[in-house]
């Protein structure tokens, strides 16, 4: 009895070593048919072989369409059409030899005629604070954090206050809640 068990198992146990076989033979076979007509492979994690790779260089050699391509930045001297270059120093070979201090001057006047015709939308030009403004602004964020710290019936009282005798009335009620 023991014998015909044996041979059931090892019988069991080929079967399903000839069936693995036959599917990874299968697989191979798919693969390499679907590299030779070019069809996608299955995906894989990780990258993949250079080997696949090589039937799809045309697609991937493509520039992305969120890129956009950048001016070229033309010399800073005044009336030059040529485009600038690094090596000598932004400005173009005709102009290389042109004092810094007269290139940089050139740049600061363009930067001034162009800030003058258009500024860009997000850019505000940054204006000077006067001292009554500074004193009104320092005054008002007191105000605000001594409100902060109180009681909406202290601050329903604060703002009345605020109201009828001025903001720095209220700021030294406010400081006087606080402690008391």
């Amino acid at each position: 009895m023991p014998a015909t068990n044996i041979t059931a198992l090892v019988e069991e146990f080929s079967h399903h070593i000839v069936a693995a076989a036959k599917a990874s033979v299968t697989a191979r076979i798919e693969a390499a048919l679907a590299t030779a007509f070019g069809a996608p492979q299955k995906g894989k994690p990780g990258r993949p072989p250079k080997q696949a790779v090589a039937h799809v260089a045309g697609v991937a050699g493509r520039k992305s369409a969120g890129k956009t391509k950048r001016a070229k930045q033309l010399c800073p001297v005044p009336g030059c059409k040529n485009p600038a270059a690094p090596v000598f120093g932004m400005v173009c070979g005709d102009h290389k030899n042109v004092a810094k201090s007269k290139i940089k001057k050139y740049r600061a006047l363009r930067k001034a005629a162009l800030a003058g015709a258009a500024r860009p939308a997000g850019k505000k030009k940054a204006r000077k604070v006067t001292p009554k403004v500074a004193r009104a602004r320092k005054l008002q964020g007191q105000y605000m954090g001594a409100l902060r710290a109180l009681s909406a019936a202290d601050r329903a009282k604060v703002k009345a206050v605020a109201k009828e005798k001025g903001v720095a009335a209220a700021v030294k009620m406010a400081k006087g809640m606080k402690k008391g």
